[in-house]
């Protein structure tokens, strides 16, 4: 979004950055035609809260590909 995060999910995040989000694990999906740059963005808001285990960011370029369905398959995986 303009090379930053959608405003909405910018402000969940930084709600729960002021809630000292903590102990948690996370992962992000973002979509962008040419440079995505939301998941970057959004592990920088993150990167101050503590024990954050971050299992990465998948890039979907536009439309989804049959290797993104595998790798958010696998990250459901993990996250279970």
């Amino acid at each position: 979004y303009n090379a930053d995060v959608f405003p909405y999910m910018r402000h969940f995040i930084e709600h729960l950055t002021l809630r000292n989000y903590q102990n948690r694990t996370v992962a992000f999906i973002e979509n962008g035609s040419w440079a995505p740059t939301a998941g970057r963005v959004m592990n920088k808001i993150l990167e101050n809260s503590k024990d954050i285990t971050n299992l990465g960011t998948i890039t979907i370029k536009s439309s989804m590909t049959e290797e993104n369905k595998a790798q958010i398959s696998d990250l459901a995986s993990k996250l279970v």
